[in-house]
């Protein structure tokens, strides 16, 4: 099923699409807020506590996987985890649409993640960053093989995280679409039961949306400390 994208400026330059979409907009839209919430933060003692509260649950849930340099990591860590939320619940809005539910979006980030965690890794290690993708212990002749193998499990993140993401937003965004069809074109007497189960997906696709953010942004986490650690 092909996921329509609503053009909303076209641009091009040298061949390459340049457009404005919707889904660019409302990211625009959730990055001000992120932004704006968090300036307003520093001035406001009760916004503040709401930051703080964001801030410990990053380090309290991503401690674990950062081993080094927590303190480098955890502002981008709880930023990823902000934006790639509030993306996700921006289809709840009337009017809305989550741009986590397309491909492209979720693919960015994913790359995001890929080129932040490889080249953190290169800043901390230098070249020698590529030879930690062959594990401790293993025999010189298998260097080859193994590297080859390594290299396609960390090819393979940015794809396995952009899909994840995309999937179960767009699949639970697909189900409450239908149920919004069904509210409207069900006889009086029989909206309620497609209303309820409007209501019932939007506070399950809030908890997935929660749970997703904290998927993508645990695996980042996770890949970032693997790159600066370069112990396997």
């Amino acid at each position: 099923m092909v996921h329509h994208v609503e053009v909303l400026v076209p641009l091009s330059a040298a061949g390459i699409d340049f457009s404005i979409t919707k889904p660019v907009i409302i990211m625009w839209g959730t990055s001000a807020f992120i932004f704006l919430f968090l300036l307003v933060a520093n001035w406001f003692h009760k916004f503040r506590m709401v930051e703080a509260f964001v801030y410990d649950f990053v380090v309290d849930a991503f401690a674990s996987s950062l081993p080094t340099q927590r303190r480098i990591w955890f502002s981008f860590l709880m930023t990823l985890f902000l934006f790639v939320f509030f993306n996700n619940i921006s289809g709840l809005i009337p009017g809305g649409e989550a741009p986590t539910s397309n491909i492209n979006v979720t693919a960015g980030l994913a790359i995001l993640v890929f080129v932040i965690a490889h080249g953190s890794g290169i800043i901390n290690h230098g070249f020698h960053h590529i030879s930690n993708l062959i594990p401790d212990g293993v025999p010189k002749f298998l260097y080859p093989f193994m590297f080859i193998l390594e290299l396609v499990s960390h090819l393979a993140r940015p794809f396995s995280l952009a899909v994840r993401l995309f999937a179960n937003m767009f699949a639970g965004h697909q189900v409450l679409t239908i149920f919004l069809g069904l509210a409207i074109v069900a006889p009086s007497i029989l909206k309620l039961i497609p209303f309820g189960g409007v209501v019932m997906i939007s506070f399950f696709e809030i908890f997935v949306a929660f749970i997703q953010s904290f998927i993508f942004t645990y695996l980042a986490s996770f890949y970032i400390s693997d790159a600066v650690g370069g112990a396997h």
